[in-house]
Protein backbone atom coordinates (compact mmCIF):
# COMPACT_ATOMS: atom_id res chain seq x y z
CA UNK A 1 0.00 0.00 0.00
CA UNK A 2 1.19 3.46 -0.83
CA UNK A 3 0.79 5.59 2.25
CA UNK A 4 -0.86 8.40 0.28
CA UNK A 5 -3.55 6.09 -1.21
CA UNK A 6 -5.97 4.68 1.38
CA UNK A 7 -8.82 2.39 0.41
CA UNK A 8 -11.86 2.28 2.68
CA UNK A 9 -14.38 -0.53 3.03
CA UNK A 10 -17.79 0.20 4.58
CA UNK A 11 -19.61 -2.62 6.38
CA UNK A 12 -23.31 -1.78 6.50
CA UNK A 13 -24.51 0.59 3.82
CA UNK A 14 -27.60 2.06 5.39
CA UNK A 15 -28.18 5.64 6.51
CA UNK A 16 -24.83 6.14 8.27
CA UNK A 17 -22.77 4.12 5.81
CA UNK A 18 -24.16 6.02 2.83
CA UNK A 19 -23.68 9.38 4.55
CA UNK A 20 -20.06 8.50 5.38
CA UNK A 21 -19.37 7.56 1.75
CA UNK A 22 -20.99 10.77 0.52
CA UNK A 23 -18.92 12.93 2.90
CA UNK A 24 -15.72 11.12 1.90
CA UNK A 25 -16.50 11.90 -1.75
CA UNK A 26 -17.73 15.48 -1.34
CA UNK A 27 -14.93 16.49 1.06
CA UNK A 28 -12.15 14.57 -0.67
CA UNK A 29 -9.99 17.64 -1.29
CA UNK A 30 -10.33 18.86 2.30
CA UNK A 31 -9.56 15.39 3.64
CA UNK A 32 -6.46 15.18 1.45
CA UNK A 33 -5.30 18.61 2.59
CA UNK A 34 -5.76 17.84 6.28
CA UNK A 35 -4.59 14.24 6.38
CA UNK A 36 -2.07 14.11 3.57
CA UNK A 37 -3.83 11.03 2.21
CA UNK A 38 -6.06 10.22 -0.75
CA UNK A 39 -9.02 8.41 0.84
CA UNK A 40 -11.41 6.53 -1.42
CA UNK A 41 -14.25 4.09 -0.82
CA UNK A 42 -13.18 0.85 -2.52
CA UNK A 43 -15.80 -1.61 -1.30
CA UNK A 44 -19.17 -1.63 0.44
CA UNK A 45 -21.07 -4.46 2.05
CA UNK A 46 -24.83 -4.77 2.44
CA UNK A 47 -26.89 -7.93 2.71
CA UNK A 48 -29.95 -6.43 1.02
CA UNK A 49 -29.89 -5.63 -2.69
CA UNK A 50 -28.27 -2.41 -3.88
CA UNK A 51 -29.25 -0.36 -6.89
CA UNK A 52 -26.39 0.51 -9.25
CA UNK A 53 -26.81 4.21 -8.43
CA UNK A 54 -26.24 3.58 -4.72
CA UNK A 55 -22.75 2.15 -5.17
CA UNK A 56 -20.00 4.80 -4.86
CA UNK A 57 -18.05 5.46 -8.04
CA UNK A 58 -14.99 3.22 -8.18
CA UNK A 59 -16.25 0.87 -5.48
CA UNK A 60 -17.31 -2.76 -5.52
CA UNK A 61 -20.35 -4.12 -3.68
CA UNK A 62 -20.63 -7.39 -1.81
CA UNK A 63 -23.02 -9.12 0.58
CA UNK A 64 -20.15 -10.97 2.29
CA UNK A 65 -18.38 -9.03 5.05
CA UNK A 66 -15.44 -11.46 4.90
CA UNK A 67 -14.76 -10.54 1.27
CA UNK A 68 -14.61 -6.86 2.20
CA UNK A 69 -12.41 -7.30 5.26
CA UNK A 70 -9.97 -9.52 3.35
CA UNK A 71 -9.85 -7.37 0.20
CA UNK A 72 -6.32 -6.19 -0.63
CA UNK A 73 -7.64 -2.81 -1.76
CA UNK A 74 -9.29 -2.16 1.63
CA UNK A 75 -6.83 -0.63 4.08
CA UNK A 76 -9.31 0.77 6.63
CA UNK A 77 -12.68 -0.64 7.66
CA UNK A 78 -15.76 1.40 8.67
CA UNK A 79 -18.32 -0.65 10.61
CA UNK A 80 -21.92 0.62 10.45
CA UNK A 81 -23.70 -2.74 10.64
CA UNK A 82 -25.09 -2.43 14.13
CA UNK A 83 -25.66 -5.30 16.53
CA UNK A 84 -23.03 -7.22 18.42
CA UNK A 85 -22.80 -10.57 16.62
CA UNK A 86 -21.57 -10.26 13.05
CA UNK A 87 -20.22 -6.78 13.77
CA UNK A 88 -17.96 -8.16 16.50
CA UNK A 89 -16.68 -10.91 14.16
CA UNK A 90 -15.98 -8.41 11.41
CA UNK A 91 -14.18 -5.86 13.60
CA UNK A 92 -12.11 -8.61 15.22
CA UNK A 93 -11.16 -10.02 11.81
CA UNK A 94 -10.15 -6.61 10.47
CA UNK A 95 -7.93 -5.88 13.46
CA UNK A 96 -6.32 -9.30 13.28
CA UNK A 97 -5.50 -8.62 9.63
CA UNK A 98 -3.75 -5.40 10.64
CA UNK A 99 -6.46 -3.04 9.40
CA UNK A 100 -7.59 -0.07 11.54
CA UNK A 101 -11.32 0.25 12.20
CA UNK A 102 -13.83 3.06 12.72
CA UNK A 103 -17.19 2.10 14.20
CA UNK A 104 -20.47 3.90 14.88
CA UNK A 105 -21.80 0.94 16.91
CA UNK A 106 -22.55 1.90 20.53
CA UNK A 107 -23.93 -1.56 21.40
CA UNK A 108 -20.71 -3.18 20.24
CA UNK A 109 -18.55 -0.75 22.24
CA UNK A 110 -20.70 -1.03 25.36
CA UNK A 111 -20.64 -4.83 25.38
CA UNK A 112 -17.30 -5.70 23.78
CA UNK A 113 -15.31 -2.48 23.70
CA UNK A 114 -12.82 -3.67 26.29
CA UNK A 115 -11.94 -6.81 24.31
CA UNK A 116 -11.81 -5.03 20.96
CA UNK A 117 -9.76 -2.05 22.14
CA UNK A 118 -7.28 -4.35 23.88
CA UNK A 119 -6.96 -6.31 20.62
CA UNK A 120 -6.41 -3.04 18.73
CA UNK A 121 -3.71 -2.06 21.21
CA UNK A 122 -2.04 -5.46 20.85
CA UNK A 123 -2.07 -5.01 17.06
CA UNK A 124 -0.80 -1.40 17.38
CA UNK A 125 -3.91 -0.17 15.55
CA UNK A 126 -6.37 2.63 16.21
CA UNK A 127 -10.07 1.87 16.69
CA UNK A 128 -12.11 5.05 16.29
CA UNK A 129 -15.55 5.29 17.89
CA UNK A 130 -16.48 8.98 18.08
CA UNK A 131 -19.72 8.26 16.19
CA UNK A 132 -20.90 5.69 18.74
CA UNK A 133 -22.30 8.32 21.14
CA UNK A 134 -24.32 11.47 20.38
CA UNK A 135 -23.88 11.38 16.59
CA UNK A 136 -22.08 14.50 15.44
CA UNK A 137 -21.56 15.90 18.96
CA UNK A 138 -17.81 15.38 19.63
CA UNK A 139 -18.23 14.31 23.24
CA UNK A 140 -16.15 11.10 23.04
CA UNK A 141 -13.05 13.01 22.00
CA UNK A 142 -13.83 15.78 24.49
CA UNK A 143 -13.84 13.31 27.39
CA UNK A 144 -11.03 11.06 26.19
CA UNK A 145 -8.67 13.89 25.24
CA UNK A 146 -10.02 17.35 26.03
CA UNK A 147 -10.62 16.73 29.74
CA UNK A 148 -7.93 14.09 30.28
CA UNK A 149 -5.85 16.38 32.51
CA UNK A 150 -8.81 17.17 34.77
CA UNK A 151 -10.76 15.00 37.21
CA UNK A 152 -14.39 14.71 36.18
CA UNK A 153 -17.07 14.91 38.83
CA UNK A 154 -20.12 14.24 36.70
CA UNK A 155 -21.38 13.42 33.24
CA UNK A 156 -25.05 14.16 32.63
CA UNK A 157 -26.63 13.89 29.26
CA UNK A 158 -29.62 13.52 26.98
CA UNK A 159 -28.26 10.72 24.83
CA UNK A 160 -31.35 9.49 23.00
CA UNK A 161 -32.97 11.82 20.49
CA UNK A 162 -36.05 9.64 20.01
CA UNK A 163 -37.00 9.72 23.68
CA UNK A 164 -36.29 13.44 23.86
CA UNK A 165 -38.48 14.11 20.83
CA UNK A 166 -41.35 12.14 22.40
CA UNK A 167 -41.08 13.97 25.72
CA UNK A 168 -40.96 17.31 23.92
CA UNK A 169 -44.08 16.41 21.92
CA UNK A 170 -45.93 15.33 25.06
CA UNK A 171 -44.94 18.55 26.77
CA UNK A 172 -45.76 20.96 23.95
CA UNK A 173 -48.89 19.26 22.59
CA UNK A 174 -50.20 18.01 25.95
CA UNK A 175 -50.54 14.51 24.54
CA UNK A 176 -49.85 10.98 25.76
CA UNK A 177 -46.82 8.89 24.86
CA UNK A 178 -48.50 6.71 22.18
CA UNK A 179 -49.43 9.52 19.74
CA UNK A 180 -46.06 11.22 20.34
CA UNK A 181 -44.32 7.95 19.47
CA UNK A 182 -46.41 7.57 16.34
CA UNK A 183 -45.36 11.07 15.26
CA UNK A 184 -41.70 10.15 15.84
CA UNK A 185 -42.11 7.03 13.72
CA UNK A 186 -43.80 8.93 10.89
CA UNK A 187 -40.88 11.37 10.80
CA UNK A 188 -38.29 8.58 10.88
CA UNK A 189 -37.02 9.47 14.36
CA UNK A 190 -38.16 6.16 15.87
CA UNK A 191 -37.80 2.59 14.64
CA UNK A 192 -40.75 0.30 14.05
CA UNK A 193 -39.63 -1.38 17.29
CA UNK A 194 -38.69 1.56 19.56
CA UNK A 195 -38.03 -0.54 22.67
CA UNK A 196 -34.32 0.32 22.97
CA UNK A 197 -35.10 4.05 22.85
CA UNK A 198 -38.21 4.07 25.06
CA UNK A 199 -36.77 1.75 27.70
CA UNK A 200 -33.58 3.77 28.20
CA UNK A 201 -31.35 0.87 27.09
CA UNK A 202 -29.91 2.80 24.13
CA UNK A 203 -28.92 5.67 26.46
CA UNK A 204 -27.57 3.11 28.94
CA UNK A 205 -25.15 1.67 26.36
CA UNK A 206 -23.92 5.16 25.50
CA UNK A 207 -23.52 6.01 29.18
CA UNK A 208 -21.41 2.87 29.67
CA UNK A 209 -18.99 4.19 27.03
CA UNK A 210 -18.83 7.75 28.38
CA UNK A 211 -18.60 6.55 31.98
CA UNK A 212 -15.66 4.31 31.18
CA UNK A 213 -13.87 7.11 29.36
CA UNK A 214 -14.57 9.74 31.99
CA UNK A 215 -13.91 7.77 35.16
CA UNK A 216 -11.70 4.90 34.03
CA UNK A 217 -13.94 2.26 35.63
CA UNK A 218 -15.31 -0.90 34.05
CA UNK A 219 -19.02 -0.16 33.68
CA UNK A 220 -20.89 -3.21 32.37
CA UNK A 221 -23.81 -1.78 30.41
CA UNK A 222 -26.20 -4.57 31.35
CA UNK A 223 -25.78 -3.78 35.06
CA UNK A 224 -26.46 -0.03 34.77
CA UNK A 225 -30.07 0.57 35.89
CA UNK A 226 -32.21 1.91 33.05
CA UNK A 227 -35.66 3.32 33.69
CA UNK A 228 -37.36 4.47 30.51
CA UNK A 229 -40.18 6.86 29.72
CA UNK A 230 -42.94 4.25 29.26
CA UNK A 231 -44.84 5.35 32.35
CA UNK A 232 -44.52 9.11 31.90
CA UNK A 233 -47.94 10.52 31.00
CA UNK A 234 -49.57 13.80 30.05
CA UNK A 235 -50.58 14.33 33.67
CA UNK A 236 -46.89 14.28 34.64
CA UNK A 237 -46.16 16.98 32.09
CA UNK A 238 -48.87 19.14 33.64
CA UNK A 239 -47.58 18.58 37.16
CA UNK A 240 -44.01 19.22 36.03
CA UNK A 241 -45.14 22.57 34.62
CA UNK A 242 -46.87 23.46 37.90
CA UNK A 243 -43.67 22.63 39.77
CA UNK A 244 -41.61 24.84 37.43
CA UNK A 245 -39.89 21.98 35.68
CA UNK A 246 -39.59 19.78 32.60
CA UNK A 247 -39.19 16.02 32.30
CA UNK A 248 -36.18 14.69 30.39
CA UNK A 249 -34.56 11.25 30.12
CA UNK A 250 -31.04 11.62 31.52
CA UNK A 251 -28.04 9.33 31.55
CA UNK A 252 -25.85 10.28 34.50
CA UNK A 253 -22.55 9.20 35.99
CA UNK A 254 -21.66 11.17 39.10
CA UNK A 255 -18.80 10.73 41.55
CA UNK A 256 -20.09 11.01 45.11
CA UNK A 257 -17.89 10.33 48.15
CA UNK A 258 -15.58 8.09 46.16
CA UNK A 259 -18.38 6.03 44.58
CA UNK A 260 -19.53 6.45 41.00
CA UNK A 261 -23.32 6.54 40.70
CA UNK A 262 -24.49 5.61 37.19
CA UNK A 263 -28.08 5.27 35.95
CA UNK A 264 -30.52 6.20 33.22
CA UNK A 265 -33.88 7.57 34.35
CA UNK A 266 -36.39 10.36 33.70
CA UNK A 267 -35.64 13.48 35.73
CA UNK A 268 -37.74 16.47 36.66
CA UNK A 269 -35.42 19.33 35.76
CA UNK A 270 -35.84 23.00 36.57
CA UNK A 271 -37.16 24.95 33.59
CA UNK A 272 -34.04 27.10 33.39
CA UNK A 273 -31.69 24.12 33.50
CA UNK A 274 -29.54 23.82 30.33
CA UNK A 275 -30.64 20.23 29.79
CA UNK A 276 -34.31 21.10 30.30
CA UNK A 277 -34.06 23.44 27.30
CA UNK A 278 -32.90 20.65 24.97
CA UNK A 279 -35.84 19.85 22.69
CA UNK A 280 -36.68 17.52 19.83
CA UNK A 281 -34.14 15.00 18.58
CA UNK A 282 -31.14 16.93 19.88
CA UNK A 283 -28.61 15.47 22.29
CA UNK A 284 -26.67 17.33 24.96
CA UNK A 285 -23.97 16.36 27.43
CA UNK A 286 -22.84 18.32 30.48
CA UNK A 287 -19.35 17.64 31.82
CA UNK A 288 -18.45 18.84 35.29
CA UNK A 289 -14.80 18.83 36.31
CA UNK A 290 -12.65 20.13 39.13
CA UNK A 291 -10.91 22.72 36.95
CA UNK A 292 -12.95 22.99 33.74
CA UNK A 293 -16.14 23.77 35.65
CA UNK A 294 -19.25 22.86 33.69
CA UNK A 295 -19.14 22.49 29.91
CA UNK A 296 -22.01 21.62 27.59
CA UNK A 297 -21.92 19.84 24.23
CA UNK A 298 -25.08 20.13 22.16
CA UNK A 299 -26.31 19.12 18.73
CA UNK A 300 -28.13 16.53 16.64
CA UNK A 301 -27.52 13.12 18.14
CA UNK A 302 -28.69 11.02 15.23
CA UNK A 303 -29.16 11.08 11.49
CA UNK A 304 -26.84 10.09 8.70
CA UNK A 305 -25.21 13.47 8.16
CA UNK A 306 -24.26 14.19 11.78
CA UNK A 307 -23.10 10.66 12.51
CA UNK A 308 -21.30 10.43 9.17
CA UNK A 309 -19.26 13.53 10.06
CA UNK A 310 -18.12 11.82 13.27
CA UNK A 311 -17.19 8.68 11.33
CA UNK A 312 -15.20 10.62 8.75
CA UNK A 313 -13.45 12.65 11.46
CA UNK A 314 -12.03 9.39 12.83
CA UNK A 315 -11.15 8.24 9.31
CA UNK A 316 -9.25 11.47 8.72
CA UNK A 317 -7.25 11.13 11.91
CA UNK A 318 -6.30 7.54 11.10
CA UNK A 319 -5.55 8.40 7.46
CA UNK A 320 -3.16 11.09 8.65
CA UNK A 321 -1.35 8.55 10.82
CA UNK A 322 -1.14 6.09 7.93
CA UNK A 323 0.19 8.73 5.55
CA UNK A 324 2.82 9.82 8.06
CA UNK A 325 3.82 6.26 8.92
CA UNK A 326 2.84 6.72 12.56
CA UNK A 327 -0.03 4.26 12.80
CA UNK A 328 -0.51 3.10 16.37
CA UNK A 329 -2.94 2.59 19.22
CA UNK A 330 -3.70 5.01 22.02
CA UNK A 331 -4.42 3.81 25.54
CA UNK A 332 -8.13 4.30 26.23
CA UNK A 333 -9.22 5.01 29.79
CA UNK A 334 -11.83 2.56 31.03
CA UNK A 335 -11.16 0.09 28.21
CA UNK A 336 -7.43 -0.63 27.92
CA UNK A 337 -6.59 1.10 31.21
CA UNK A 338 -9.07 0.28 33.96
CA UNK A 339 -8.93 1.64 37.49
CA UNK A 340 -10.47 -0.21 40.38
CA UNK A 341 -13.18 1.64 42.26
CA UNK A 342 -16.72 1.20 43.50
CA UNK A 343 -19.78 2.14 41.49
CA UNK A 344 -23.47 1.97 42.23
CA UNK A 345 -26.71 2.09 40.30
CA UNK A 346 -28.51 3.73 43.21
CA UNK A 347 -28.55 7.48 43.76
CA UNK A 348 -27.48 9.20 46.94
CA UNK A 349 -29.53 11.94 48.61
CA UNK A 350 -31.75 13.77 46.13
CA UNK A 351 -35.26 15.22 46.09
CA UNK A 352 -37.88 12.99 44.44
CA UNK A 353 -41.16 13.42 42.59
CA UNK A 354 -43.78 10.77 43.43
CA UNK A 355 -46.90 10.60 41.28
CA UNK A 356 -49.60 8.51 42.90
CA UNK A 357 -52.81 7.29 41.27
CA UNK A 358 -55.65 6.27 43.59
CA UNK A 359 -59.27 5.19 43.34
CA UNK A 360 -62.25 6.27 45.39
CA UNK A 361 -60.72 9.47 46.79
CA UNK A 362 -61.77 9.81 50.39
CA UNK A 363 -60.64 11.46 53.63
CA UNK A 364 -57.64 9.87 55.32
CA UNK A 365 -55.73 8.67 52.25
CA UNK A 366 -53.27 11.54 52.26
CA UNK A 367 -52.76 11.08 55.99
CA UNK A 368 -51.84 7.41 55.46
CA UNK A 369 -49.40 8.30 52.72
CA UNK A 370 -47.82 10.98 54.91
CA UNK A 371 -47.51 8.46 57.75
CA UNK A 372 -45.71 5.94 55.52
CA UNK A 373 -43.32 8.61 54.27
CA UNK A 374 -42.66 9.87 57.80
CA UNK A 375 -41.92 6.33 58.97
CA UNK A 376 -38.86 6.35 56.71
CA UNK A 377 -37.71 9.66 58.18
CA UNK A 378 -38.58 11.54 54.98
CA UNK A 379 -39.86 15.11 54.91
CA UNK A 380 -42.60 16.05 52.44
CA UNK A 381 -41.80 19.17 50.47
CA UNK A 382 -45.11 19.67 48.63
CA UNK A 383 -48.38 18.05 47.59
CA UNK A 384 -49.85 19.04 44.23
CA UNK A 385 -53.27 18.00 42.92
CA UNK A 386 -55.01 19.29 39.83
CA UNK A 387 -58.61 20.36 40.49
CA UNK A 388 -61.69 18.53 39.17
CA UNK A 389 -59.98 15.22 38.41
CA UNK A 390 -62.13 12.06 38.25
CA UNK A 391 -62.38 10.59 41.75
CA UNK A 392 -62.28 6.97 40.55
CA UNK A 393 -58.76 7.44 39.13
CA UNK A 394 -57.13 10.49 40.66
CA UNK A 395 -53.46 11.34 40.21
CA UNK A 396 -51.57 13.71 42.48
CA UNK A 397 -47.94 14.39 43.27
CA UNK A 398 -45.95 14.35 46.48
CA UNK A 399 -42.44 15.81 46.32
CA UNK A 400 -40.03 14.84 49.06
CA UNK A 401 -36.88 16.45 50.39
CA UNK A 402 -33.47 14.90 49.63
CA UNK A 403 -33.06 11.27 50.69
CA UNK A 404 -31.13 8.31 49.29
CA UNK A 405 -32.92 6.47 46.51
CA UNK A 406 -33.09 3.28 48.57
CA UNK A 407 -34.94 5.12 51.35
CA UNK A 408 -37.43 6.66 48.93
CA UNK A 409 -38.02 3.26 47.31
CA UNK A 410 -38.90 1.69 50.66
CA UNK A 411 -41.60 4.30 51.15
CA UNK A 412 -42.83 3.82 47.58
CA UNK A 413 -43.09 0.06 48.03
CA UNK A 414 -45.16 0.52 51.19
CA UNK A 415 -47.45 3.04 49.47
CA UNK A 416 -47.99 0.69 46.52
CA UNK A 417 -49.19 -2.01 48.92
CA UNK A 418 -52.12 0.17 50.02
CA UNK A 419 -55.57 -0.93 48.82
CA UNK A 420 -56.44 2.47 47.34
CA UNK A 421 -53.57 2.46 44.83
CA UNK A 422 -54.54 1.63 41.22
CA UNK A 423 -51.14 2.03 39.52
CA UNK A 424 -47.47 1.87 40.52
CA UNK A 425 -45.94 5.10 41.81
CA UNK A 426 -43.97 7.04 39.20
CA UNK A 427 -40.76 8.17 40.92
CA UNK A 428 -38.60 10.79 39.22
CA UNK A 429 -35.35 12.25 40.47
CA UNK A 430 -35.57 16.01 40.82
CA UNK A 431 -32.85 18.49 40.08
CA UNK A 432 -31.74 20.06 43.32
Amino acid sequence: MKSQQIGVGILGFGTVGQASARILREHAAEIRRRSGAEVRVRMICRRSQLNAGEIPVGAQATADWRKLVNAAEVDLVIECMGGTGTAREAVTAALELGKPVVTANKNLLAEHGETLLKLAQKQHLPLGFEASVAGGVPVVRAIAEGTAADRLRAIRGILNGTANYILTEMEQRQTELAPALEAAQRLGYAEADPEMDISGKDARDKLAILGRLGFGLALPAAKIPAQGIERVSAVDMNYARQLGGRIRLLATAEMRSGTLEAAVRPWLLKQDSPLAKVEGVNNAVLLEGEHIGTQMFYGPGAGGGATGVAVVSDVMEIAGMMAAGTLGAKPVSGFTEIHQGPWSGSAGPAPWYLRLTIRDDRPGILARIAEIIAREGINIDSVVQAPQMAKEKLSFVVTIEPVAEATALRAVKAIEACEFMVAPVLMLRMES
